[in-house]
């Protein structure tokens, strides 16, 4: 039913197309119109409605041309006129549905991947973690030299697997349309865990600075905000040479929490690259997801990450919890600067 009125909203188009083409005589302005309805046609009701509307649409110019511009040419040039008009618009037809086609198939295959990519990763979760934790017993049990170093370095892969599974997996997740959940967080306690964290994994200087007035308290995805601070300080961890820096501040009704090292900083002309997915800069063997995922969990929340004179900025908006509710609230600091 909505296809039928669909080709017969199209064909009273066409034909108003007509009646202003015999009313201005305008041939080649009208041709466009006469080929975007019939593409429209086609797109929202098929190749079937569109061959309808192409024949129509060549019947319709054909007839205002012969009242209009071509009055005493020959009946069987005219004719000759409409036949090779209708077999353009045929043509045009034929190629928006390829295109169509081409596009849905497309978008099945991107959905198949996704669908693949989210329960592999799911299913490796239980034999990694299974290796990790029968590595780590063989390391406690102990072991001659030799021993040692091949379970450490068994036991740094299967770390690092671990992770690029989990990266993996909320990569899947994110593509699926997982929502997230705001709660009160207390920000610092999330920022010193994260760096706690970083700390047992490398002996770089680690320091959290925190501006005045930046809020203590503050609603957000707590796993998501974690998660995206921890792909930050891991990323800082490969590249700083003996210092990362965590700066708090708020501004704007943002409260941004800006990643700064010591290291090289991402080559020029790199800034926008380096936050798409499977792309690693560096040649160190990086899943390339790390900095997309951290964009994508900062925009799901209403924020956003991006890289400003070699540090990268991880901004989210300020919502207070408030009595009897949540309130959102811009926060305005009185002045100062960053700390250092």
């Amino acid at each position: 039913m909505q296809r039928a009125l669909a080709v017969v909203a199209a064909l009273l188009v066409v034909f108003a197309v007509g009646a202003l083409d015999y009313a201005t005589g305008s041939r080649l302005s009208f041709a466009v119109f006469y080929v975007l309805v019939i593409i429209a046609i086609t797109v929202v009701a098929g190749a079937g409605a569109g061959v309808v509307a192409a024949v129509w649409s060549a019947v319709v110019w054909g007839a205002a041309d012969a009242h209009t511009i071509r009055v005493g040419t020959g009946v069987g040039v005219q004719l000759w006129n409409g036949v090779v008009r209708a077999v353009v618009h045929v043509i045009v037809v034929f190629l928006v549905t390829a295109l169509l086609r081409a596009l849905q198939a497309a978008r099945d295959s991107e959905a198949r991947s996704r669908s693949f990519l989210a329960v592999a990763a799911h299913q490796l979760r239980t034999p990694i973690a299974a290796l990790s934790a029968s590595v780590e017993a063989l390391l406690l049990e102990g072991a001659d030299p030799g021993q040692e170093r091949l379970l450490a370095n068994v036991a740094r892969e299967t770390s690092r697997l671990g992770r690029l599974v989990a990266s993996l997996l909320r990569t899947a997740r994110l593509d699926q349309g997982e929502s997230l959940r705001a709660v009160p967080v207390d920000l610092v306690d999330l920022c010193e865990r994260e760096l706690d964290r970083a700390r047992q994994l490398s002996s770089l200087e680690w320091r959290l600075v925190m501006e005045r007035e930046t809020p203590g308290e503050v609603v957000l995805d707590a796993e998501a905000t974690r998660e995206s601070l921890g792909n930050l300080l891991d990323n800082a961890r490969r590249h700083a040479r003996t210092r990362v820096d965590v700066q708090v501040s708020a501004e704007n009704g943002h409260v941004a929490l800006t990643i700064l090292d010591d290291g090289p900083g991402l080559p020029s002309g790199a800034e926008t690259r380096a936050f798409e997915r499977f792309v690693t800069l560096d040649g160190r063997g990086g899943s390339g997801l790390g900095l997309a995922i951290a964009r994508e969990l900062a925009r799901r929340q209403g924020g956003d990450l991006v890289y400003d004179r070699k540090a990268f900025v991880l901004t989210l908006p300020i919502v207070e919890a408030q009595t009897g509710g949540i309130e959102k609230r811009p926060h305005h600091p009185n002045g100062g600067g960053r700390k250092t």
